[in-house]
């Protein structure tokens, strides 16, 4: 009977670890080499032909749905369009014009480009205005729309309050005076004439875009008118009859209902304008201005020459 005898264990030491060797130590004491780590590389996908193909069908079904989507949104909004065109939801059925007076209504319709029944999504209001403002008698124009089938037109008109009569070399031509200094319109038959009337002007001197030149005999006439207008009880601007530009003489004021000119010159139109008042009143107060010949306001800068009567100051 054979006896087994066990292999004892190699030594270890206290830590359980085994003693180096020598081959160990001389291992130790030589530079080590350090690994180069593995560069990392991501797996490409590669698409086969088979996956190539359903991707194409893929993005030509979403083109031709989103192609379909805009063609039935265009479709719609064009059919959306021609019914509200065609709809009488908007067509006009309430046109209201205030402040025409020397215009008239059917003028102010047919340069607004309107009229009942007809389409309000059709209405140009800022073309509509430039039309109507260039009517010589408007000076302005408002336009509200009232949706969905009503338009309000508000005409404001320039207000006259003297005639000009220009030459321009033979021909002869009466415009319409604002207090604003514009020479507006062109006198037709049938106007109003009753204003007073500014003569001697002459339009290649005095007058520039519509307008008077400044430094003028006629800006001076003007502001004579002006002064006039602004209302007195013994000499009106009703009373005026012509204030005459002249070369010479200056401004010549006649008036309505008599025939003896006053002569103003150029300077201080405002200061004799209200003397010339005071003297007017001393002659009807004496009953002498039928004897009147002639009124020089211009005469000196204290003095006013009154030919043909005789009054104090």
């Amino acid at each position: 009977m054979a006896i087994y005898t066990p292999r004892q264990a190699p030594s270890r030491t206290r830590k359980g670890l085994k003693k180096p060797g020598l081959r160990d130590k001389l291992a130790a004491l030589l530079p080590q080499r350090k690994a180069k780590p593995t560069a990392y590389r991501p797996q490409q996908a590669i698409a086969t032909g088979g996956q190539r193909g359903r991707q194409g069908t893929l993005l030509l079904k979403n083109s031709l749905l989103i192609g379909g989507l805009i063609l039935i949104g265009v479709v719609f909004l064009w059919l959306t369009g021609r019914w509200l065109l065609q709809s009488d939801v908007f067509r006009l059925s309430d046109i209201r014009i205030t402040g025409e007076q020397v215009t008239t209504e059917r003028q102010i319709l047919d340069l607004a480009g309107l009229q009942q029944g007809g389409s309000l999504l059709h209405f140009d209001v800022k073309a509509a205005m430039a039309r109507i403002e260039a009517h010589p008698w408007v000076a302005r124009v408002d336009i509200k729309t009232m949706w969905p089938s009503a338009v309000e037109i508000a005409v404001t008109e320039h207000q006259p309050f003297a005639l000009v009569n220009v030459e321009a070399g033979a021909e002869r031509h009466l415009y319409y005076l604002s207090l604003s200094g514009e020479l507006f319109a062109e006198a037709d038959e049938g106007q109003a004439l009753d204003y007073p009337v500014m003569t001697g002007v002459r339009a290649d001197k005095d007058i520039k875009a519509g307008a008077f030149v400044k430094g003028s005999l006629a800006e001076m006439a003007d502001h004579l008118l002006q002064v006039a207008a602004r209302g007195n009880t013994v000499l009106p601007i009703q009373a005026v009859s012509e204030v005459h530009i002249d070369e010479k003489r200056g401004l010549i004021l006649y008036l309505v209902d008599r025939p003896f000119p006053i002569y103003f010159g150029t300077d201080r139109l405002q200061t004799k304008y209200y003397r010339l008042v005071k003297v007017l009143e001393q002659l009807y107060a004496k009953k002498l201005v039928d004897a009147v010949k002639e009124i020089r306001m211009d005469y000196l800068d204290d003095k006013v020459l009154v030919t043909g009567a005789q009054i104090d100051g």
